[in-house]
């Protein structure tokens, strides 16, 4: 496990990505974000993802696993978790899909409002301000000081739509995961990056 300058092993920073039924959207992102680190081996961040309606155990959905393994991440062992209360708690950066899934990470948490956001809001600031920033929680306090949600930020949930859409959907969420984890990895203090 990589050290901080005091001698200490680093804490891993967790990432949660929130959506519904925990099936399509977040696994999605999860997986992406998991395809992105293993570029990075040894940094400490520790990604999950977790429903507000998920049914605990579900598989992905089937369009989704295909949607996601052709841009290289795998859903195979997915299986479908609740967001809870000590889910929400031990994450340093939660990462909804849509507004509506914000009143229920807070719900769990008030306190969770600084570091919930849209994955669209904080990509786009991630790409702006990770120069700022020394470490993950200093890159969530820039984007809870500077990030603003535009119209489209939602990402659409797929669900009962073509395939079309999930790939769509996949696509969408890898332009977005993918600048996130750089700029998450870039604010790690030099010597936790693993090799790049």
């Amino acid at each position: 496990m990589p050290s901080d300058p005091g001698g200490g092993p680093v804490e891993p920073f967790g990432v949660l990505f929130v959506c519904t039924g925990n099936i399509c959207r977040s696994p999605t992102a999860e997986a992406l974000a998991r395809r992105e680190l293993a570029r990075h081996p040894g940094v400490p961040l520790e990604v999950s993802s977790a429903g507000s309606h998920a049914l605990e155990g579900n598989p992905a959905a089937s369009r989704s696993m295909l949607a996601a393994s052709t841009r290289g991440a795998s859903l195979e062992r997915h299986f479908a978790r609740e967001l809870t209360r000590r889910r929400v708690r031990s994450a340093g950066l939660i990462l909804c899909m849509a507004a509506e899934h914000r009143p229920f990470v807070l719900s769990y948490d008030r306190s969770a409002a600084n570091r919930t956001f849209l994955l669209a809001t904080f990509a786009r600031v991630a790409g702006e301000w990770d120069w700022l920033a020394g470490s993950p929680a200093e890159l969530v306090a820039l984007a809870a000081e500077h990030g603003r949600e535009l119209d489209g930020d939602d990402v659409e949930d797929p669900l009962g739509h073509p395939a079309d859409a999930y790939a769509a959907c996949a696509e969408r969420l890898d332009g977005l995961v993918t600048p996130v984890i750089a700029a998450l990895v870039k604010t790690m203090p030099v010597g936790s990056r693993g090799s790049t």
